[in-house]
């Protein structure tokens, strides 16, 4: 019975450490323009849908076609 909470405990700890990491590395790419980049590229080639639109955005209205 010890031998497997000692298991357990040591995979949640390795679990840990690697969302610690991961998030490093989130703070990382996000700081570094990465994602930024990363995110016109997909929308230019198609693959990302663009931002929904909120209320009071000049783009949500309707244009009118001038006579």
């Amino acid at each position: 019975m010890l031998k497997l909470c000692l298991q357990v405990l040591v995979c949640v700890t390795i679990v840990l450490r690697c969302m610690v990491i991961f998030g490093h590395l989130r703070k990382i790419w996000m700081a570094d323009g990465l994602a930024a980049e990363f995110r016109r590229e997909l929308r230019r080639r198609g693959l990302l849908m663009p931002p929904p639109l909120r209320p009071g955005d000049p783009r949500a209205l309707p244009h009118r076609a001038d006579p």
